[in-house]
């Protein structure tokens, strides 16, 4: 089973993505902080994170964080949402590690496309 870090610091769409992920065959944790992320990592190593990108500083050092982890293996692949398009951030966060990038609203179609395309689901 495909191990999965959501994180997102609302609880409620926490609430709501979790259903979504694990109807996908994802065996999911969840936490609301970036840091809390990190941690998680470092004990449990997921095959992905779904991470809201909010802060752009924060992503980018989580980015940073979860290369450094990998220590040139294959890290956890990295899909990042927003709520807003920013292109610049979008284009960023790619360079930096994200596999894929995601903008609100998006369901379960979306999601499994962006797995698929990540290699992270085959079905």
């Amino acid at each position: 089973m495909v191990s999965c870090l959501l994180i997102d610091e609302n609880a409620e769409e926490r609430g709501r993505l979790l259903p979504l992920l694990s109807g996908l065959g994802l065996d999911c944790d969840a936490r609301a902080r970036a840091e809390e992320g990190i941690h998680f990592c470092h004990e449990h190593q997921p095959d992905v994170i779904i991470m809201k990108a909010t802060d752009r500083p924060a992503t980018k050092e989580f980015l940073r964080l979860v290369r450094y982890h990998a220590d040139g293996r294959r890290g956890p692949v990295v899909l990042l949402y927003a709520d807003a398009p920013d292109l610049q951030n979008v284009g960023a966060s790619i360079l930096e590690g994200a596999a894929e990038f995601m903008m609100k609203p998006f369901d379960r179609a979306l999601v499994l496309f962006k797995l698929e395309q990540a290699g992270v689901l085959t079905h």
